[in-house]
């Protein structure tokens, strides 16, 4: 059992120092559980790298049963002598989504759920290859990715945002569509976004913007509040800018996005651990609350 404990966290940390330090053990005790496994079992479980540790091929086959076995006895003793220990679960979320919709309610989740901690890691471009480490991911795109299951968590329309010095300047030198054309700000990977704007407007082709190009929501929202020009979001990340003022609607319209934002968790042979099915049952029903309360 010491063995095994070793090797699920070695193999979720992707490091034996991380590993060592959750279970307060040196990270030669965790080397050395480690390598009596492997002498057990016959076979190299772990590539050791210059920095941290990779599963070999026998490594990313054994971690499922292994995860599985720990999941059923950790279940078995709550259902038998009720639940009292701390348990922990990671989340991969989109950098915007993590830093302007999750994580103000994530208070929430942790006042309903003491004996859980969330783990949230953001991200900028979703990863192809599955990470076991990861418990459940909100990603944003079709619904359609190999090996996991996906469930709707949000769709949202895409809205035109801009600084009210902006928007003022617009007004007073041409109107909308010169606003459009000569300050749009573009997000790497959300090109279709002006692409459904424009045809909408029935406008012509854009022409290059001088502006700079960045990679995440909350950078092209930042730029836009600043004034350097219009930034197109989801409803969902402008609350807080649209309250304060910061930013207002470049246009009156609101247009429809056919990509949504998932919840998905990977396709293993285990079932979903009882933690990260509650995480997954809130997340699910927070998003259809306030799904309702806009309608």
């Amino acid at each position: 059992m010491t063995w095994l404990r070793a090797f699920e966290a070695a193999a979720r940390t992707s490091s034996f120092t991380a590993a060592a330090a959750e279970l307060n053990l040196t990270s030669g005790a965790i080397s050395y559980q480690i390598r009596a496994l492997e002498a057990h079992l016959g076979f190299a479980l772990f590539e050791r790298l210059p920095r941290g540790v990779r599963l070999t091929s026998m490594g990313v086959a054994y971690l499922p049963p292994v995860r599985k076995a720990f999941e059923e006895l950790a279940d078995s003793t709550v259902g038998l002598f009720g639940g009292s220990e701390r348990t922990q679960i990671t989340v991969h979320a989109p950098v915007s989504l993590a830093a302007l919709w999750l994580a103000p309610r994530l208070p929430a989740f942790r006042l309903a759920n003491p004996l859980i901690d969330v783990r949230l890691a953001s991200v900028i471009w979703d990863n192809a290859v599955l990470d076991e480490a990861t418990d459940l991911e909100i990603r944003y795109g079709t619904g359609h990715w190999h090996g996991y299951r996906s469930e709707r968590l949000l769709n949202q329309n895409i809205l035109a945002v801009c600084s009210p010095r902006v928007l003022k300047a617009a007004r007073a030198t041409g109107g909308h569509s010169q606003l459009l054309e000569r300050q749009a700000i573009h997000i790497m990977g959300y090109e279709n976004h002006w692409l459904t704007v424009r045809q909408n407007l029935q406008l012509t082709d854009m022409p290059a913007s001088p502006l700079p190009i960045v990679d995440t929501t909350i950078a092209a929202l930042e730029l836009a509040a600043a004034g350097a020009g219009v930034a197109l979001a989801h409803r969902l990340f402008l609350d807080g800018y649209l309250s304060t003022r910061r930013l207002v609607f470049a246009l009156p319209d609101e247009f429809a996005d056919n990509n949504s934002y998932f919840v998905i968790t990977p396709e293993r042979p285990q079932r979903v651990r009882q933690e990260v099915q509650q995480f997954r049952d809130w997340l699910l029903a927070v998003a259809q609350q306030e799904a309702h309360k806009r309608n």
